[in-house]
């Protein structure tokens, strides 16, 4: 019995992209919650712990979802591609909010930058769970901690390119500059980053596994 690495890193796109997007999103939303809509330290705090308490009911409610699902794509594809589009959709709603938000500051869109950002945190729950059972679903049992060691290191890879790409170009310098001298298109870089990362491992699950 011998492990399908080439099929085995190709499922590892979707940690990858799993990965990649919580590195942009621990390194810059903080910044954007506290530097742009000047929140203090505990509502941006408890903000950021929103994701740990929503896996709570949101990994082990939609695993066994994809568990009992069955359609033409497959148990775990559907919520990897709804997940994904609703992810990258959401994403781009923040910096739009962000960007407003320092041109003319409002309760309004303080409070709708926590709602999308609410959003996207379920968006990225509905397929946590069915990306990573990708690997298991495909591996025979004997191989998987194995397999398991390659899904990690594509992992750390998407995790890397984000962080390189990302926080490489200064960002904490463009977020904590005047709000006149602030720049749609550089806050909108981390997440574009993200999610491009996301529609590329998307599209690779899609087509080979």
């Amino acid at each position: 019995m011998k492990l399908d690495n080439k099929r085995t890193i190709l499922t590892g796109f979707a940690f990858l992209s799993i990965c990649a997007f919580w590195q942009m999103y621990n390194s810059i939303v903080p910044l954007i919650l506290t530097n742009t809509f000047h929140l203090n330290e505990t509502y941006s705090g408890a903000i950021m712990a929103a994701d740990n308490v929503l896996a709570l009911f949101l990994l082990p409610l939609f695993g066994a979802i994809s568990d009992k699902t069955h359609t033409k794509i497959g148990k775990r594809m559907p919520f990897i591609l709804f997940g994904t589009g609703l992810a990258i959709i959401l994403m781009t709603l923040l910096p739009l909010i962000d960007n407003s938000y320092a041109a003319a500051p409002t309760t309004f869109k303080t409070v709708s930058f926590v709602v999308v950002l609410g959003l996207l945190l379920v968006a990225m729950g509905t397929y946590r769970s069915p990306a990573v059972a990708l690997m298991p679903d495909i591996t025979p049992k004997p191989l998987r901690a194995k397999a398991n060691g390659i899904v990690n290191i594509m992992g750390y890879i998407g995790g890397a390119f984000a962080t390189v790409l990302g926080l490489f170009l200064v960002l904490s310098s463009y977020i904590n500059a005047p709000d006149h001298e602030r720049n749609l298109w550089v806050i909108e870089l981390p997440f574009i980053i993200a999610s491009v990362l996301m529609v590329i491992s998307a599209l690779v699950l899609f087509a080979t596994i």
